[in-house]
């Protein structure tokens, strides 16, 4: 990746591009996107691309790495102490918040999403930055888990991870005629009863 640009003429071409970039890849697919149409929709010259980025697969990188830190900072973490005080209804609100913003976040860009997925399987830079994503993320649940002293904690975490990543996949990108807020209510329910059984 190029490094980023300091002035702020500079870095705000970079975003649009970026914006551009999310908005071509989710309306057009990896393939048709080209930097020339990337640069086309932030109303530059595609030379103006590249002075910013390598070519197409940095640019996605680059909304990857984005992406995984909208997540991190928004979804929340508990304090350890905290944690180990933490009710069935509170942890079910947590739980709750952050199906939600997950969801919102996939359902926002669903193709962006796939081609990401897809993607990772053939750009090794690409599918460590996503792993390290993940990582970060997965930290956070097991920190929870061991604050409640579940046993097996680190298979816990991984399955309880796993499991809220299927609850917003399913509903972001299946069609069902499943409500919303019940799947993020019982989602959430059934992901905090497992910390009320262990208490």
């Amino acid at each position: 990746m190029k490094n980023l640009p300091t002035q702020a003429r500079a870095m705000r071409k970079r975003q649009a591009l970026i914006n551009a970039a999310v908005n071509e890849f989710s309306s057009a697919g990896f393939e048709d996107t080209t930097a020339k149409s990337i640069a086309a929709k932030a109303g530059v010259a595609t030379g103006t691309f590249y002075q910013y980025f390598e070519n197409k697969n940095d640019i996605l990188r680059v909304i990857a790495e984005d992406r995984f830190a909208e997540l991190q900072h928004n979804i929340p973490t508990l304090n350890l102490d905290v944690a180990k005080n933490t009710g069935a209804e509170q942890l079910v609100s947590l739980f709750k918040r952050s199906l939600r913003f997950v969801y919102e976040f996939h359902a926002h860009a669903p193709m962006l999403h796939q081609i990401l997925e897809h993607r990772r399987s053939l750009d090794p830079k690409l599918r460590e930055l996503m792993q390290q994503g993940e990582a970060v993320l997965k930290e956070r649940v097991l920190k929870l888990v061991l604050a409640m002293n579940v046993e097996h904690a680190p298979i816990v975490a991984n399955n309880l991870f796993s499991m809220a990543e299927g609850i917003v996949h399913r509903q972001a990108f299946d069609e069902n005629d499943h409500d919303l807020e019940l799947v993020l209510t019982v989602g959430a329910k059934m992901l905090a009863s497992y910390f009320a059984a262990k208490n």
